[in-house]
Protein backbone atom coordinates (compact mmCIF):
# COMPACT_ATOMS: atom_id res chain seq x y z
CA UNK A 1 0.00 0.00 0.00
CA UNK A 2 1.38 3.39 -0.97
CA UNK A 3 1.43 6.26 1.49
CA UNK A 4 -0.79 8.41 -0.72
CA UNK A 5 -3.55 5.99 0.34
CA UNK A 6 -2.56 6.34 3.99
CA UNK A 7 -6.04 7.04 5.29
CA UNK A 8 -9.49 8.11 4.19
CA UNK A 9 -10.58 10.69 6.77
CA UNK A 10 -13.99 9.93 8.24
CA UNK A 11 -16.68 12.63 8.65
CA UNK A 12 -14.04 15.09 7.46
CA UNK A 13 -16.14 18.07 6.37
CA UNK A 14 -18.49 17.74 9.36
CA UNK A 15 -15.64 17.57 11.87
CA UNK A 16 -13.81 20.61 10.50
CA UNK A 17 -17.05 22.59 10.23
CA UNK A 18 -17.55 22.05 13.97
CA UNK A 19 -13.89 22.72 14.76
CA UNK A 20 -13.07 26.05 13.11
CA UNK A 21 -14.56 29.14 14.74
CA UNK A 22 -11.76 31.64 14.06
CA UNK A 23 -9.92 31.66 10.74
CA UNK A 24 -6.92 33.30 12.44
CA UNK A 25 -6.94 30.77 15.30
CA UNK A 26 -4.62 28.03 16.52
CA UNK A 27 -5.82 24.44 16.17
CA UNK A 28 -4.63 21.03 17.38
CA UNK A 29 -4.92 17.80 15.36
CA UNK A 30 -3.93 15.04 17.77
CA UNK A 31 -4.17 12.18 15.27
CA UNK A 32 -2.24 13.34 12.22
CA UNK A 33 -2.18 10.05 10.29
CA UNK A 34 -2.02 10.79 6.57
CA UNK A 35 -2.80 14.45 7.15
CA UNK A 36 -6.41 14.41 5.97
CA UNK A 37 -7.79 16.56 8.77
CA UNK A 38 -4.71 18.76 8.92
CA UNK A 39 -4.87 19.37 5.17
CA UNK A 40 -8.46 20.62 5.32
CA UNK A 41 -7.79 22.73 8.43
CA UNK A 42 -4.91 24.45 6.62
CA UNK A 43 -7.17 25.09 3.63
CA UNK A 44 -9.82 26.67 5.85
CA UNK A 45 -7.73 28.88 8.15
CA UNK A 46 -6.11 32.16 7.14
CA UNK A 47 -2.42 32.87 6.59
CA UNK A 48 -2.37 34.05 10.20
CA UNK A 49 -3.77 30.75 11.46
CA UNK A 50 -1.66 27.99 12.95
CA UNK A 51 -1.89 24.22 13.34
CA UNK A 52 -0.16 21.75 15.66
CA UNK A 53 -0.44 18.13 14.55
CA UNK A 54 0.80 15.07 16.45
CA UNK A 55 1.17 11.34 15.91
CA UNK A 56 3.18 8.46 17.32
CA UNK A 57 3.60 6.58 14.05
CA UNK A 58 6.95 7.27 12.34
CA UNK A 59 5.46 6.53 8.92
CA UNK A 60 2.74 9.14 9.47
CA UNK A 61 5.22 11.73 10.75
CA UNK A 62 7.64 11.25 7.85
CA UNK A 63 4.87 11.17 5.25
CA UNK A 64 3.29 14.40 6.51
CA UNK A 65 6.59 16.22 6.89
CA UNK A 66 7.08 15.65 3.19
CA UNK A 67 3.45 16.41 2.37
CA UNK A 68 3.51 19.74 4.21
CA UNK A 69 7.17 20.65 3.58
CA UNK A 70 6.20 23.96 1.96
CA UNK A 71 3.64 24.86 4.64
CA UNK A 72 4.91 27.16 7.43
CA UNK A 73 1.67 27.28 9.42
CA UNK A 74 1.95 23.72 10.74
CA UNK A 75 4.09 22.22 13.51
CA UNK A 76 4.35 18.43 13.22
CA UNK A 77 5.27 16.78 16.52
CA UNK A 78 5.94 13.11 17.25
CA UNK A 79 4.11 12.69 20.54
CA UNK A 80 0.96 11.31 22.12
CA UNK A 81 -2.06 13.62 22.04
CA UNK A 82 -2.46 13.01 25.78
CA UNK A 83 0.56 15.29 26.21
CA UNK A 84 -1.23 18.28 24.68
CA UNK A 85 -0.39 20.45 27.68
CA UNK A 86 3.36 19.84 27.39
CA UNK A 87 3.29 20.05 23.59
CA UNK A 88 1.72 23.50 23.69
CA UNK A 89 4.04 24.65 26.50
CA UNK A 90 7.06 23.66 24.40
CA UNK A 91 5.72 25.81 21.56
CA UNK A 92 4.97 28.73 23.91
CA UNK A 93 1.26 28.47 23.22
CA UNK A 94 -1.02 29.26 26.15
CA UNK A 95 -4.44 28.70 24.56
CA UNK A 96 -5.80 27.27 21.31
CA UNK A 97 -9.09 27.65 19.45
CA UNK A 98 -9.95 24.00 19.05
CA UNK A 99 -8.78 20.39 19.02
CA UNK A 100 -9.80 17.35 16.99
CA UNK A 101 -9.09 13.64 17.43
CA UNK A 102 -9.86 10.89 14.92
CA UNK A 103 -9.34 7.85 17.13
CA UNK A 104 -8.58 4.29 16.06
CA UNK A 105 -6.09 3.17 13.45
CA UNK A 106 -5.62 4.22 9.85
CA UNK A 107 -6.28 2.16 6.75
CA UNK A 108 -2.55 2.21 6.14
CA UNK A 109 -1.88 0.57 9.50
CA UNK A 110 -4.54 -2.07 8.84
CA UNK A 111 -3.29 -2.87 5.34
CA UNK A 112 0.43 -2.60 6.08
CA UNK A 113 2.07 -6.04 6.55
CA UNK A 114 3.93 -4.64 9.55
CA UNK A 115 0.86 -3.02 11.02
CA UNK A 116 -1.98 -4.12 13.25
CA UNK A 117 -3.82 -6.75 11.21
CA UNK A 118 -4.15 -10.50 11.69
CA UNK A 119 -4.10 -10.86 7.89
CA UNK A 120 -0.30 -10.62 7.72
CA UNK A 121 2.32 -12.70 9.47
CA UNK A 122 4.50 -10.42 11.57
CA UNK A 123 5.39 -9.87 15.21
CA UNK A 124 2.36 -9.54 17.47
CA UNK A 125 3.50 -6.08 18.55
CA UNK A 126 0.62 -3.58 18.29
CA UNK A 127 2.53 -0.54 19.63
CA UNK A 128 2.01 2.75 17.81
CA UNK A 129 5.49 3.83 18.87
CA UNK A 130 7.91 0.92 18.65
CA UNK A 131 10.46 2.79 20.78
CA UNK A 132 8.18 2.88 23.82
CA UNK A 133 6.99 0.07 26.08
CA UNK A 134 7.09 -3.61 25.21
CA UNK A 135 5.39 -5.53 22.38
CA UNK A 136 2.11 -7.34 22.96
CA UNK A 137 3.65 -10.78 22.63
CA UNK A 138 6.04 -10.19 25.54
CA UNK A 139 3.21 -9.25 27.86
CA UNK A 140 0.97 -12.05 26.59
CA UNK A 141 3.58 -14.69 27.35
CA UNK A 142 3.64 -13.58 31.00
CA UNK A 143 -0.12 -13.33 31.50
CA UNK A 144 -2.42 -15.83 33.14
CA UNK A 145 -5.82 -16.83 31.80
CA UNK A 146 -7.78 -14.45 34.04
CA UNK A 147 -5.83 -11.36 32.95
CA UNK A 148 -6.03 -12.29 29.26
CA UNK A 149 -9.79 -12.83 29.54
CA UNK A 150 -10.27 -9.46 31.26
CA UNK A 151 -8.45 -7.67 28.43
CA UNK A 152 -10.48 -9.47 25.75
CA UNK A 153 -13.75 -8.70 27.51
CA UNK A 154 -13.05 -5.18 28.76
CA UNK A 155 -11.47 -3.83 25.57
CA UNK A 156 -12.87 -6.12 22.88
CA UNK A 157 -16.23 -7.13 24.37
CA UNK A 158 -15.39 -10.67 23.26
CA UNK A 159 -18.08 -13.08 24.53
CA UNK A 160 -15.76 -16.11 24.29
CA UNK A 161 -12.98 -14.33 26.19
CA UNK A 162 -12.46 -17.06 28.80
CA UNK A 163 -12.36 -19.89 26.27
CA UNK A 164 -9.84 -18.03 24.10
CA UNK A 165 -7.77 -16.97 27.11
CA UNK A 166 -7.58 -20.54 28.34
CA UNK A 167 -6.34 -21.73 24.93
CA UNK A 168 -3.72 -18.96 24.82
CA UNK A 169 -2.45 -19.81 28.32
CA UNK A 170 -2.30 -23.52 27.46
CA UNK A 171 -0.10 -22.62 24.49
CA UNK A 172 2.21 -20.21 26.33
CA UNK A 173 2.86 -22.78 29.06
CA UNK A 174 4.44 -24.98 26.38
CA UNK A 175 5.83 -22.42 23.94
CA UNK A 176 6.13 -18.65 23.82
CA UNK A 177 4.04 -16.70 21.31
CA UNK A 178 5.64 -14.11 19.03
CA UNK A 179 3.78 -13.81 15.73
CA UNK A 180 0.33 -12.88 14.51
CA UNK A 181 0.18 -16.26 12.74
CA UNK A 182 0.46 -18.04 16.09
CA UNK A 183 -2.42 -15.97 17.50
CA UNK A 184 -4.57 -16.85 14.48
CA UNK A 185 -3.77 -20.56 14.84
CA UNK A 186 -4.58 -20.59 18.56
CA UNK A 187 -7.87 -18.71 18.18
CA UNK A 188 -8.87 -20.90 15.22
CA UNK A 189 -8.91 -23.93 17.52
CA UNK A 190 -11.75 -22.58 19.66
CA UNK A 191 -13.68 -20.34 17.24
CA UNK A 192 -16.19 -21.38 14.55
CA UNK A 193 -14.86 -20.67 11.07
CA UNK A 194 -17.68 -18.27 10.18
CA UNK A 195 -16.92 -16.15 13.27
CA UNK A 196 -13.13 -16.26 13.06
CA UNK A 197 -12.46 -12.94 11.31
CA UNK A 198 -14.71 -10.92 13.61
CA UNK A 199 -13.25 -12.62 16.66
CA UNK A 200 -9.69 -11.95 15.55
CA UNK A 201 -10.56 -8.29 14.88
CA UNK A 202 -11.85 -7.94 18.44
CA UNK A 203 -8.79 -9.68 19.90
CA UNK A 204 -6.32 -7.48 18.03
CA UNK A 205 -8.36 -4.39 18.91
CA UNK A 206 -8.48 -5.35 22.59
CA UNK A 207 -4.73 -5.85 22.91
CA UNK A 208 -3.99 -2.72 20.85
CA UNK A 209 -6.12 -0.59 23.16
CA UNK A 210 -4.53 -2.21 26.22
CA UNK A 211 -0.92 -2.02 25.00
CA UNK A 212 -1.19 1.64 23.99
CA UNK A 213 -3.28 2.66 27.02
CA UNK A 214 -5.69 4.29 24.61
CA UNK A 215 -8.63 4.84 26.96
CA UNK A 216 -6.58 6.53 29.68
CA UNK A 217 -4.84 8.63 27.01
CA UNK A 218 -8.24 9.86 25.85
CA UNK A 219 -9.31 10.68 29.41
CA UNK A 220 -6.10 12.64 30.02
CA UNK A 221 -6.52 14.56 26.77
CA UNK A 222 -10.11 15.53 27.56
CA UNK A 223 -9.23 16.58 31.10
CA UNK A 224 -6.35 18.81 29.99
CA UNK A 225 -7.75 20.17 26.73
CA UNK A 226 -10.73 21.86 28.35
CA UNK A 227 -8.32 24.19 30.17
CA UNK A 228 -6.24 24.83 27.04
CA UNK A 229 -9.03 25.88 24.68
CA UNK A 230 -10.28 29.45 24.59
CA UNK A 231 -13.89 30.30 25.39
CA UNK A 232 -15.88 29.62 22.25
CA UNK A 233 -13.35 27.05 21.03
CA UNK A 234 -14.35 23.50 20.18
CA UNK A 235 -13.45 19.90 21.03
CA UNK A 236 -14.31 17.42 18.26
CA UNK A 237 -13.86 13.66 18.74
CA UNK A 238 -14.45 10.85 16.25
CA UNK A 239 -14.42 7.45 17.97
CA UNK A 240 -14.83 3.90 16.68
CA UNK A 241 -15.27 1.86 19.85
CA UNK A 242 -18.17 1.92 22.30
CA UNK A 243 -15.79 2.41 25.24
CA UNK A 244 -14.19 5.45 23.61
CA UNK A 245 -17.55 6.95 22.75
CA UNK A 246 -18.80 6.37 26.30
CA UNK A 247 -15.80 8.24 27.73
CA UNK A 248 -16.41 11.21 25.42
CA UNK A 249 -20.17 11.20 26.04
CA UNK A 250 -19.79 11.08 29.82
CA UNK A 251 -17.13 13.81 29.81
CA UNK A 252 -19.28 16.10 27.68
CA UNK A 253 -22.36 15.37 29.82
CA UNK A 254 -20.55 15.96 33.11
CA UNK A 255 -19.03 19.26 32.01
CA UNK A 256 -22.24 20.57 30.45
CA UNK A 257 -24.05 20.35 33.80
CA UNK A 258 -23.95 22.74 36.72
CA UNK A 259 -24.45 21.66 40.33
CA UNK A 260 -24.54 17.88 40.82
CA UNK A 261 -25.53 17.97 44.50
CA UNK A 262 -28.44 15.70 45.55
CA UNK A 263 -31.91 17.33 45.26
CA UNK A 264 -32.41 17.26 49.03
CA UNK A 265 -29.60 19.78 49.52
CA UNK A 266 -30.93 23.29 49.98
CA UNK A 267 -27.89 24.88 48.36
CA UNK A 268 -24.97 23.93 46.16
CA UNK A 269 -22.05 22.45 48.03
CA UNK A 270 -20.10 21.05 45.06
CA UNK A 271 -19.38 24.41 43.44
CA UNK A 272 -19.46 22.81 40.00
CA UNK A 273 -19.67 25.20 37.05
CA UNK A 274 -20.68 24.78 33.43
CA UNK A 275 -17.57 24.16 31.33
CA UNK A 276 -18.99 22.96 28.02
CA UNK A 277 -21.97 23.35 25.71
CA UNK A 278 -22.75 20.19 23.77
CA UNK A 279 -23.01 20.84 20.02
CA UNK A 280 -24.12 17.30 19.17
CA UNK A 281 -27.14 16.27 21.22
CA UNK A 282 -27.10 12.99 19.34
CA UNK A 283 -24.01 11.27 18.01
CA UNK A 284 -23.26 11.90 14.31
CA UNK A 285 -22.48 8.92 12.09
CA UNK A 286 -21.44 8.61 8.42
CA UNK A 287 -24.23 8.81 5.85
CA UNK A 288 -24.91 6.14 3.23
CA UNK A 289 -22.77 7.89 0.62
CA UNK A 290 -19.69 7.94 2.85
CA UNK A 291 -20.27 4.31 3.86
CA UNK A 292 -20.22 3.28 0.20
CA UNK A 293 -16.95 5.11 -0.40
CA UNK A 294 -15.34 4.05 2.88
CA UNK A 295 -16.95 0.94 4.47
CA UNK A 296 -14.45 1.09 7.35
CA UNK A 297 -16.18 4.25 8.55
CA UNK A 298 -19.29 2.31 9.59
CA UNK A 299 -18.48 2.37 13.32
CA UNK A 300 -17.46 6.06 13.46
CA UNK A 301 -19.23 8.34 15.93
CA UNK A 302 -18.67 12.09 16.11
CA UNK A 303 -19.32 14.26 19.16
CA UNK A 304 -18.50 17.94 19.54
CA UNK A 305 -18.66 20.49 22.36
CA UNK A 306 -17.86 24.17 22.84
CA UNK A 307 -15.80 25.48 25.73
CA UNK A 308 -17.60 28.17 27.73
Amino acid sequence: MILNEFHKPVLLETAIEFLITDLDGIYFDGTLGGGGYSDLILKKISREGRLISTDLDDAAINFCKEKFKNENRINIVKDNFKNIKHILEALNIEKINGAVLDLGISSYQIDNPEGFSYRFETDFDLRFDKTQGVPAYELLNKMEQKEIAEILWNYGEEKFAHKIAREIENHTKKKSIKTTKEIVEIVSKVTPRHKLNDTLSRIFQAFRIYINDELDNLKTFLHDSIDLIKSGGRIVIISYHSLEDRIVKEFFNLNSQECTCPPEYNRCLCGKKLRLKKLTKKVITPDDEELKINPRSRSAKLRAAEVL
